[in-house]
């Protein structure tokens, strides 16, 4: 099978002839890894997922792409100070082996900015990214699943303008606000997104972290009131383009609260399903021939701390776990962060993701210290 084919093949709950392969890595991460292997980004900048084997090709549009991709050099306002198409302010933050971002600055946080405010025209503001998929398409496309990558879609993006406690608050004493800010986000995104189906990617990929480690930031009442409606109707818009477009998920965080309302309205994958806070076995038993899982190798605990070892047992269970009758996506649960270990057990996750990925998934073998240390030292 070709990337594309093990993809789609594994979306629709059948056994293609690997797991499926993608990581998410911290920009420090990747730069370690695209120099050992020498690539050459500027004339190919797919080509640390080509080199690493990933079956799926993307990169980021819309408000995501505003939070990735925040420290080009023309988005510089002054000294730290960096500023996004939406007028959302950022600062660069160091820490001992890389860096990360903070919001400085929401162009909400003043409500009385609203009636002045100017809303991004969406296809201007993603000309160049949207070139960047047209040309992916044409020279990917039949290899590679591509995804079109449209996260931080409406909640996430209406509180980056609003500031998060401010919009939690409106939620309560400003309704009215809350819904014409939810839409607007909305259809910034899906304005996108339709233009991606339109092209011909695989995949859409939308996402909002509603909840936490502990369970949803708003109620589920609320979550079903404000949320799941306008989903539902970006999903019905998408498909009248195309009825077979594959629609992903991400939130971080407990989601279980929430896959019975995600399954209903047409989602088909998740992402991540965070290992740490999901019980992961009894989800896969209920919806596993519902959703594919895209993820679930833990950070935070494995790839940022863990030794060699511990990632490749974490990847060995992640297959065994999920991989059965398809429906896995083998990813990183979310970035893997620059730490000292961090460049080790990113070799140690292709290493063990090669050894353990092939179906049928028959896992047995014990995994010493000794043994991945030979492989990936």
């Amino acid at each position: 099978m070709n990337s594309r084919e093990r993809v789609l093949t594994a979306i629709n709950h059948e056994e293609p002839d690997k797991v499926p392969l993608d990581s998410w890595m911290a920009p420090e991460v990747a730069s370690s890894i695209v120099k050992f292997l020498n690539l050459d980004l500027e004339n190919d900048r797919f080509a640390l997922a080509k080199a690493l084997g990933h079956d799926l090709l993307y990169t980021d549009v819309g408000f995501c792409d505003g939070f990735n991709s925040i420290f080009k050099e023309e988005r510089k306002i002054e000294g730290n100070l960096y500023q996004d198409p939406w007028g959302i302010k950022w600062r660069k933050k160091s820490q001992q082996y890389g860096s990360y971002c903070e919001f400085a600055e929401h162009p909400l946080a003043d409500i009385k900015n609203y009636s002045n405010y100017k809303w991004a025209d969406p296809l201007v503001t993603e000309k160049e990214n949207l070139e960047v998929y047209k040309k992916l398409i044409e020279s990917e496309g039949k290899e590679y699943a591509i995804l079109g990558s449209v996260a931080c879609t409406m909640w996430e993006a209406s509180w980056y303008l609003r500031g998060l406690e401010q919009f939690l608050v409106d939620l309560y004493q400003n309704r009215d606000f809350v819904i014409e800010l939810l839409d607007r986000t909305m259809n910034y995104s899906l304005e996108v997104s339709k233009k991606l189906v339109e092209m011909g990617v695989d995949i859409i990929w939308w996402g909002d972290d509603i909840g936490d480690e502990n369970g949803p930031f708003i109620s589920p009442e609320m979550f079903r009131e404000l949320i799941k409606p306008r989903y539902a109707f970006m999903i019905h818009e998408v498909k009248k383009i195309n009825k077979d477009i594959k629609i992903a998920f991400h939130t971080d965080g407990n989601v279980e609260w929430a896959l019975d309302d995600l399954v209903e309205i047409g989602v088909d994958i998740l992402n991540p399903l965070q290992p740490d806070v999901n019980d992961v076995p009894k989800i896969k038993k209920k919806y596993g021939n519902k959703l594919t899982f895209w993820g679930n190798v833990d950070t935070r605990n494995v790839m940022s701390i863990g030794a060699a070892v511990d990632v490749a047992r974490e990847v060995r269970n992640v297959i065994s776990t999920l991989g059965p009758g398809g429906g896995l996506i083998l990813c990183s649960n979310h970035t893997i962060q620059a730490t000292e270990r961090a460049v080790d057990n990113t070799i140690a996750y292709y290493w063990a993701a090669e050894k353990f990925r092939n179906y049928p998934i028959n896992i047995r073998e014990n995994i010493s210290d000794k043994i991945v240390y030979w492989a990936t030292g």
